[in-house]
């Protein structure tokens, strides 16, 4: 007897057997000591771009505003009370940088910089507020944040749309007529990387940001090789997910996540965007893990950006979920994912698969095990 990828349905999911589902969580991630830090809210995600302008256009369309603007440096904000959520500074070539998360108190401020030996500045960017920066393992920042002076939100619907169901009629005499207008981003949700060490960069942000594994995806072997972790809030609820790391041959962002109102905020984003001719690139659809509703696009420099709502949220007491990684485990309903979300072996991952150590070229044939099964039983 066949069964679902760990409860987890979806067309094809019946094709692993029992042996199979039993392994993955025969590896766990470790907590470890405790964390230098718990970061308690996402602040803003980084890039450096080369045109500076064209990127603004395309952030305008996306659902941002912006913020603050120099010669060198854009600062955009959402519609929420964050001073800015996305930073994109001028440079030869394109690339993403780090991001920023808040600290709940000065107290954790200083113990992070003591800690680290890293030390407390002042952010000296919109908003204000001190920051300790601190570097990934692979080169990226990692900004611990306190104080940052929030401003107003921006008017905009904060109110669902009132729908007709079978049995209750709750719009009588009036129609659902979305302005077309761009998706007015709430805030920063989460970000997408590709670590060369998933285990290493599990520990470091574990340990520097406090982060909890919510779902864990594992190689036919158990060896976990992609984790969606949310931040530590205690009781309070936290987003299913805010950090994912993968691990993988090439080192970078895979994408960034801003959280919208609703599926019709989404919609009438979609259009818009269409409408300006920005390029679209996955959606509408629904995540499996995490629940959320996807839009996916490419902003003019390539990066993969998301708009997404309605997502799940757990607190300290869930237990970390344990899954076979599985490309058709990504989304329950929507267009099928597309052939760039299958990563392509290059000249790098040819050299590592050669040349690497023993346990890098395991995992990298384990990965591209993973991601080589057909995700639903219409697709070749």
């Amino acid at each position: 007897m066949s069964h679902p990828i760990d409860q987890i349905a979806y067309p094809g999911s019946d094709q692993y057997s029992a042996a199979e589902l039993a392994v993955p969580g025969s590896i766990k991630l470790e907590l470890g000591a405790e964390p230098v830090a718990r970061a308690t809210n996402t602040a803003y995600i980084m890039f450096q771009v080369p045109d500076l302008q064209k990127q603004k256009s395309f952030l305008q369309d996306f659902g941002l505003v912006e913020a603050s603007q120099s010669e060198q440096t854009l600062y955009m904000r959402g519609y929420g009370a964050d001073p800015y959520i996305y930073v994109a500074h001028q440079g030869s070539e394109a690339k993403f940088i780090g991001a920023g998360f808040v600290l709940e108190s000065e107290e954790e401020l200083n113990r992070a910089s003591i800690e680290t030996g890293k030390p407390i500045e002042d952010t000296g960017t919109p908003g204000g507020g001190r920051r300790v920066r601190l570097t990934d393992p692979d080169g990226f920042l990692v900004d611990l944040v306190f104080g940052r002076e929030m401003t107003g939100p921006l008017d905009t619907r904060r109110d669902p749309l009132p729908a007709n169901l079978p049995g209750k009629k709750n719009r009588v005499n009036k129609g659902v007529r979305t302005k077309l207008a761009p998706s007015a981003i709430e805030r920063f949700g989460h970000y997408v990387l590709m670590v060369s060490d998933f285990d290493q960069s599990w520990a470091w942000y574990r340990k520097h940001l406090g982060l909890l594994p919510t779902d864990v995806l594992c190689s036919a072997t158990g060896r976990p090789l992609l984790a969606f972790n949310r931040l530590d809030k205690g009781s309070e609820p936290a987003d299913h997910h805010t950090v994912v790391l993968a691990g993988g041959p090439e080192v970078g962002i895979m994408h960034s996540a801003f959280e919208t109102f609703d599926q019709d905020a989404i919609g009438q984003g979609q259009q818009f965007l269409k409408m300006k001719g920005w390029k679209h690139f996955w959606g509408i659809g629904r995540h499996i893990l995490g629940s959320q509703i996807f839009d996916y696009w490419l902003d003019p420099h390539g990066f993969e950006v998301e708009h997404y709502a309605d997502g799940d949220v757990f607190d300290d007491a869930h237990a970390t979920g344990y899954h076979l990684l599985d490309r058709g485990g990504l989304w329950a309903w929507g267009n099928d994912v597309p052939d760039a979300m299958k990563p392509k072996p290059t000249l790098k991952m040819l050299i590592a698969l050669l040349f690497g150590s023993s346990d890098k070229r395991k995992v990298l044939f384990e990965m591209k095990k993973a991601m080589d099964r057909v995700p639903r039983p219409w697709l070749k």
